[in-house]
């Protein structure tokens, strides 16, 4: 009964760490431009299938080497819209030039709002001041934000400087995909593992200069090394010797509780995409990076290993717990 009733409570876990979704409900949105918004918004998953019309160009003055599309859905205020695919596929709109950096400003942050009440304001906003240095000026960062996290940001207002005119342009993009839903960490989570955390903490802050073998020992973790995998470095640690799935399935769930509450609400954590031999994989990120391309990142997975002798059928199978540091 002990076993089924892990494996119960498991599942469950599992479940809720998939239950959100990227989705909105249209039905009471009156406005033209709310309902617009959420319906490019609902099709983001889908690249933006139902909202790509037929190919303009293959160039134009802003996007040099993009195809443009029409976009079927227009926004309220906006000049123009259309559909941008290029290494990613986005959703395009210009609200407007302006002849100097209050007033594009002033219009930032109003769109901003706009957006915001548009979602009931349920949104975190990374706001961006990038200088004069560069083709974008400022950027608001959206995301679509829930009571227990939010999505990766997928909206993005920006002031861009048009130099042909000396001037500025306000512009909205939305990103496709199925953005990664980010789990915030409540500040009165139960604090547990505290060696176990030191450690980890350490491993973290120092890793970077590690070049070779592991920054510190983790109790109980055996140290891999560094690795690369295309841009990425990892320095993992692995724990074996699992009396089975149930027994590596509940250290796998004590390591994770121990990292929610000992990181602190300064981290988010979110599910990593997987196949088999994983069976399951989470990541922690600092909340703070969360929208950088080359971020820090813990990643914990639970990961069965194949049989040594597949004509063996009883043959136990062996569970392994990888606790990476990547960057």
């Amino acid at each position: 009964m002990k076993k089924l009733t892990g494996l119960f409570i498991f599942s469950c876990f599992c479940l809720y760490l998939n239950a959100q979704t990227f989705a909105f409900d249209l039905s009471k949105k009156k406005d033209p431009f709310s309902y617009n918004l959420l319906y490019v918004l609902n099709d983001a998953p889908f690249k933006f299938l139902h909202i790509k019309g037929k190919l303009l160009t293959k160039t134009d003055s802003v996007h040099l080497k993009s195809e443009i599309y029409q976009n079927k859905i227009p926004l309220a205020g906006a000049s123009t819209a259309r559909y941008v695919q290029d290494s990613t596929f986005y959703i395009e709109y210009f609200f407007g030039e302006f002849m100097n950096m209050d007033d594009a400003s002033e219009a930032l942050q109003s769109l901003t709002e706009k957006v915001s009440k548009s979602m009931n304001k349920r949104v975190v906003v990374l706001p961006h001041n990038l200088g004069e240095g560069g083709e974008i000026i400022k950027e608001n960062k959206i995301s679509y934000a829930l009571h227990s996290g939010f999505f990766h940001y997928n909206i993005s207002i920006q002031i861009a400087k048009v130099l042909k005119r000396d001037s500025y342009r306000l512009v909205l993009q939305v990103y496709s995909g199925r953005p990664f839903y980010y789990n915030w960490i409540m500040k009165n989570e139960p604090y547990g593992g505290f060696n176990f955390i030191n450690y980890v903490k350490k491993t973290y802050t120092f890793f970077e200069t590690v070049t070779s073998g592991c920054p510190t020992d983790i109790p109980g973790y055996a140290c891999n090394g560094k690795s690369l995998s295309n841009d990425t470095t990892f320095i993992s640690y692995t724990k074996s010797g699992f009396d089975g799935l149930m027994n590596a399935r509940t250290e796998y769930d004590v390591t994770f509780s121990n990292l929610r509450s000992g990181l602190s609400s300064d981290y988010v954590y979110y599910n990593v995409p997987y196949k088999y031999p994983y069976l399951r994989k989470i990541a922690f990120v600092r909340f703070e990076d969360v929208d950088k391309s080359k971020r820090k990142t813990i990643i914990i997975s639970l990961m069965e290993l194949p049989r040594i002798n597949s004509l063996i059928p009883s043959q136990k199978k062996e569970y392994v717990i990888d606790f990476s540091f990547a960057y």
